[in-house]
């Protein structure tokens, strides 16, 4: 398949891709909602965007590779009827080829999952602490503090255990518990609360993990009488955002190396006109 033949195909095909995943992914926004709904962690609401954001400029580089394509093809053809083209002006440039393969490799990588690291946290990485005007019975585990970056997607997957005091068995797990991610030195807000709250980072920095568990009114009161409750599990932090500049990268790049054999034949058209 000649360059340009093959500049279009692949153009058609990461077009519609883009196209595909702008739709799917609509549709299943809409399915929860729609925009402006409350989906749960802001993190959902990021990942849609950045599928369909991730859709569009797929589809707009497709387009740009596979109209290259077909005006290469075109020229290629007008040229060959009329015997002036050498063999390097009959699509054997690497140009159309070399957009070719980054633009795919751009699509490609929109199926990576997103780069992430989960951190672990001990019975020992929690602290007791109240919330004023929560209430008596609403208690918070804070965490130790830990670094994040702008962007990234917190998701906790935290639990309590409930422990005999007596022989330190565990008799009760719970299942994943609402949970914070919010600066040190603020504080959680009970009302309106729901579970992954907070859960993208707004800039560089540190912060901690607030986990919300209704406890006995009093340590001297049943079942905290008897038994001694801690807080475990893992924080997955995830960079949503780690690709968009490769993508954009190389899809510009294939862009302009399309444009290349376009705007050489252009100049070797002008030349023979001229003579």
């Amino acid at each position: 398949m000649r360059a340009s033949s093959n500049a279009w195909f692949v153009g058609v095909l990461v077009a519609g891709y883009g196209l595909l995943l702008v739709g799917t992914t609509s549709a299943e926004w809409l399915s929860l909602g729609g925009p402006g709904s409350h989906l749960g962690p802001p993190s959902i609401i990021q990942a849609f965007t950045l599928r369909i954001a991730e859709g569009v400029y797929l589809g707009i580089f497709g387009v740009v590779l596979a109209v290259g394509g077909s005006v290469l093809s075109r020229k290629e053809r007008s040229g060959k009827d009329e015997g002036r083209l050498s063999h390097a002006q009959l699509g054997r440039s690497l140009f159309p080829y070399a957009a070719v393969m980054l633009i795919v490799i751009a699509a490609v990588i929109s199926l990576a999952p997103s780069p992430e690291r989960t951190l672990g946290f001990a019975a020992s990485d929690f602290q007791l602490r109240t919330v004023p005007g929560v209430g008596p019975y609403a208690t918070f585990f804070m965490s130790r503090s830990f670094s994040a970056l702008e962007g990234e997607a917190f998701n906790p997957l935290i639990t309590v255990v409930w422990m005999d005091n007596s022989t330190g068995a565990v008799v009760e797990r719970s299942g994943i518990l609402p949970a914070w991610v919010i600066a040190p030195s603020a504080l959680p807000s009970y009302t309106g609360f729901n579970f992954g709250s907070g859960n993208l980072a707004p800039a560089d920095g540190t912060y901690v993990l607030w986990v919300h568990l209704d406890l006995c009114e009093t340590p001297a009161t049943p079942p905290c009488s008897n038994y001694t409750v801690a807080a475990i599990g893992n924080l997955v932090i995830a960079t949503q955002k780690a690709y968009v500049p490769i993508q954009l990268a190389l899809g510009a790049a294939g862009s302009v190396l399309i444009a290349v054999p376009l705007i050489q034949s252009g100049i070797g058209s002008r030349r023979t006109t001229s003579r």
